[in-house]
């Protein structure tokens, strides 16, 4: 594998994942507007939480410049990059802060209290950042190439995937503080495989092994796999015995996994889509291929009862037939289904291209950034408080938890990087 396929297999995950329709659960292919619709979730929502949200200052620079928020604490400082360098926001001061170093084009991951960093630099090598220590190569590789894709909920472990020069890649987890690199074993049928979530404990993985294009198909599959303890992987099933696409996230004890078209497997075997209980989006595109196509999971809370990702809207809803659609942020909980941002009265009218959705591991903050459509770069952070009543309906009655935030002293606050104007 050559140097930079690394960081590209992983960037490129969720949505080619999404593109694999043989990987998707058998369904006789219906239109999206055909399925059940969830109107009532925004009211269900706002009985749960008050959703604000504000944005997030970015410079204007030159394409070459612009600042790409990637991750986010549980007291909102933010991590990101801004060309090669880790660019830090802190939000009570309102100010970013600049950390020279050559890094990859991947994100890069900060700890629930904002002490570390986690990223990949220009030489494909795993780096951990904090202020005492300064930038440090992750002790005790195995490979000379590799790309971190993602963190543990306690960032105790990383994950993601490497190999040798000229070699298939392979899934590892890595002990943040002091541990081995332990690569993967990939399954016999596999090109290459990616790890893309991990347990607190760092012994529950998932991910995504990928096979090549069947005979008349131009895209490779990437399909469910999970290891455990470092084991042989099992490729992951939905209820009917299928395959399902590409792994790509779980809470923090994996004991809820994921995937990238709306998918989610408990480990006493439940599975099933988002939007199967409660129906989906009104606004949301009529896929050809079902509804399956149009929900893309990005990140979920350590308790697993928040889900943030992406789902394709329909640029003109009195069309329910239109080929035109948008990538548009949507929110999950058991209790209220999917539901967009824009139902909850986010502004995203001149949001042209999503590129980063990240929770906090508390779920109370989330992070989403991209492209405008009058040109430059943007972010936003939604607050997601909830509300001290109860949600009642016929048929059940839910309330969230209120759990404590993060140890808020600890965060990245200013200190000897320089400030980005």
């Amino acid at each position: 594998m050559s140097r930079g396929t690394i960081w590209l297999m992983a960037s490129l995950l969720v949505v080619t994942a999404t593109a694999v329709r043989s990987a998707e659960t058998p369904q006789t292919p219906q239109a999206l507007s055909q399925q059940p619709t969830n109107f009532d979730g925004p009211r269900r929502f706002s009985h749960l939480y008050s959703a604000t949200w504000e944005e997030i200052p970015i410079p204007q620079e030159a394409l070459q410049n612009f600042i790409w928020a990637t991750s986010i604490t549980d007291d909102g400082t933010i991590a990101g990059k801004q060309g090669d360098a880790l660019v830090l926001w802190h939000p009570d001061a309102q100010v970013w802060e600049r950390v020279p170093r050559v890094l990859a084009p991947a994100a890069v991951f900060i700890s629930p209290d904002g002490s570390s960093i986690i990223a990949t630099d220009d030489t494909q090598s795993i780096l951990s950042w904090n202020r005492t220590d300064g930038w440090q190569t992750l002790a005790g590789s195995t490979v000379a190439l590799s790309g971190a894709y993602n963190v543990s909920r306690n960032f105790q472990f990383a994950v993601g995937n490497g190999a040798n020069q000229g070699e298939a890649s392979q899934g590892w987890v890595w002990a943040i503080d002091g541990g081995v690199q332990q690569m993967l074993p990939n399954p016999e049928w596999s090109t290459s495989v990616v790890a893309t979530a991990v347990s607190d404990d760092g012994n529950v993985v998932v991910g995504a092994a990928v096979r090549a294009p069947p005979p008349g198909e131009s895209y490779p599959e990437y399909l469910a796999v999970r290891w455990v303890s470092g084991g042989l992987p099992t490729q992951l099933r939905a209820a009917d015995g299928s395959e399902i696409p590409a792994a790509v996230a779980c809470n923090a004890d994996c004991s809820m996994v994921f995937g990238s078209n709306g998918w989610f497997l408990k480990n006493n075997g439940d599975f099933g889509f988002l939007f199967w209980s409660l129906g989906g989006i009104p606004d949301a595109y009529p896929d050809p291929y079902g509804p399956y196509a149009t929900y893309s999971i990005y990140d979920v809370s350590s308790d697993g009862s928040m889900v943030a990702g992406l789902y394709a809207q329909n640029m003109y809803p009195q069309n329910p037939n239109s080929e035109s659609s948008v990538q548009r942020p949507f929110l999950w909980t058991q209790a209220t289904g999917v539901v967009s941002l824009r139902s909850l009265g986010i502004d995203d009218r001149d949001w042209q291209f999503i590129d980063a959705m990240r929770l906090s591991p508390d779920g109370r903050l989330l992070l989403v950034a991209g492209l405008r459509k009058t040109w430059g770069f943007w972010a936003v952070v939604v607050h997601l408080t909830p509300n001290p009543v109860r949600l009642t309906g016929g048929h059940s009655t839910h309330a969230m938890p209120t759990p404590p935030r993060a140890n808020q002293g600890a965060s990245l606050r200013a200190g000897s990087g320089a400030v980005v104007d």
